[in-house]
């Protein structure tokens, strides 16, 4: 069930659900706290639900997940009501305790951290979404988690759990007792849209939530490629393929599948992309968000571009970009999100991406690489000392009975190159970074070796990670 806290702000609050506090991972950078919070990978939801009997008591049967949910569930108002309500009859609901109905669908981890604006003691779009049926607030492509947002054409509220509740678990479905038009929340955007609990009545059976299923494999697939360029990609049977040349790109493919509302693409063009460190990006590179992942065996860079609003969702493009023979690569997925969005469609895209061929090895095809603009040498300081270093790594690190076993400085480029994973991306560029290395256990009793990541200069932690194993291992 999704675990709701009081303020998403506050970093105390949540102190027991980041991965530094009490994780069994251990890594997590500066930019990522809330992706490390969120609960699982992409989710696909299988409908098993509760109906009413009428506008009595709640019951055990099963319901037609595309028929129009009750107005009313027992004396519990519906989403759909209550939005309606809130637009044709709020007196109706200004005065006294509503008890609604929902699923809860809680804030994507992938939407990162949300500040809240002047006069509203909380951001709406990092709170829970209440609606009459299961909504995907994230999605999966080729391993990066991206937010759904939920779209006009969807009644929807969004879930305020005032300080006094702290932090509770709600339930994917739940009976939920509380208020609208609360005056502490009227400064913020969609006000009127904001239910304050009150309390939690009780779980109604709804959603059973099942893990992304695995990639499809592409062995069998038939394979588009190009000898002179030195690459391929895979494509499921049956999938229509437009090939064109010499129209701005060196070629560009389309690959559609035979009954779906979307496009996939790969385009070379001549010329690499190079962002460099100040000045505006160029436009491949352009986009809402931007996350490192695999094309193939190659580090790229995926660009996640929002486009129009369309009452089921936003039109949207996911570009996956690398440098490769002096040419840019996209390859890409063109669909519609929101209650639109075709999520077995996504893994077929992301099984393409992985399928991905080139004829010699890649090194350093990402064009936001951080490497490519990553400090050789260290700044001229000043810097923290070592004992300073080594005790804030301990506070950070969140182990018990922790042990520092070593410490050092090293430029920003060779911190990046220490651990292949996440903190590659830790954020900035500091003049200097310790490295340090800590044994201890995990509050849940887990032993545990950590590197933890430090700006020198303000002895910030930038990342923490899995220590790689020693070579008295």
């Amino acid at each position: 069930m999704p675990r709701i806290v009081y303020n998403p702000l506050d970093p105390a609050a949540n102190r027991s659900l980041l991965p530094s506090r009490g994780s069994e991972t251990g890594e997590v950078t500066a930019l990522s706290h809330r992706l490390y919070r969120s609960v699982l990978a992409w989710l696909v939801v299988a409908l098993t639900i509760t109906a009413c009997g009428g506008f009595g008591r709640l019951t055990s049967t099963s319901e037609d997940p595309t028929a129009s949910p009750a107005v009313e569930v027992g004396d519990a108002l519906s989403v759909e009501a209550a939005v309606a309500a809130l637009e044709t009859d709020r007196d109706r609901l200004a005065n006294g305790l509503v008890d609604l109905v929902a699923y809860v669908n809680a804030a994507p981890g992938s939407a990162g951290v949300v500040a809240a604006q002047a006069g509203c003691p909380v951001a709406p779009e990092g709170l829970a979404v209440l609606t009459d049926r299961p909504f995907p607030r994230e999605f999966s492509v080729a391993g990066v988690m991206l937010p759904n947002e939920v779209p006009a054409a969807i009644p929807a509220l969004r879930l305020v759990v005032p300080y006094s509740l702290g932090i509770i678990d709600i339930p994917s479905r739940a009976r939920l007792r509380g208020h609208f038009f609360d005056p502490d929340y009227a400064g913020c955007p969609g006000a009127d849209r904001l239910f304050v609990l009150d309390e939690l009545v009780e779980p109604v059976t709804g959603v059973r939530v099942m893990p992304v299923a695995e990639l499809p494999e592409t062995t069998d697939w038939p394979e588009w490629s190009d000898a002179g360029l030195g690459l391929g990609i895979r494509y499921p049977d049956g999938w229509t393929v437009e090939e064109a040349r010499n129209q701005g790109a060196i070629v560009e493919v389309r690959f559609q599948p035979p009954s779906a509302d979307a496009t996939m693409r790969l385009a070379v063009t001549p010329g690499q992309t190079d962002a460099g460190i100040d000045g505006p990006l160029p436009d491949v590179l352009r986009g809402a968000r931007h996350a490192p992942a695999l094309l193939g065996p190659a580090r790229a860079r995926l660009v996640d571009v929002v486009g129009p609003a369309r009452p089921e969702g936003n039109v949207r493009e996911v570009r996956l970009v690398a440098n490769y023979r002096g040419n840019t690569v996209v390859v890409a997925a063109h669909f519609t999100d929101g209650a639109a969005l075709n999520p077995a469609l996504l893994t077929v895209f992301s099984a393409m991406a992985a399928s991905v061929r080139f004829a010699e090895p890649v090194d350093l095809a990402d064009p936001l690489d951080p490497t490519l603009t990553a400090r050789d040498e260290l700044g001229p300081g000043p810097f923290i000392g070592e004992a300073t270093a080594a005790e804030r790594a301990v506070i950070v690190s969140g182990l018990h009975d922790a042990v520092v076993t070593n410490t050092t400085l090293v430029p920003e480029r060779e911190a990046r190159l220490a651990v292949p994973g996440s903190c590659r991306e830790f954020p900035g560029q500091p003049e200097g970074v310790w490295l340090v290395t800590i044994e201890g256990t995990h509050p849940s009793g887990q032993a545990a070796r950590l590197l933890v990541y430090l700006d020198a200069g303000s002895g910030e932690r930038l990342c923490q990670t899995d220590a790689p194993a020693s070579s008295n291992d």
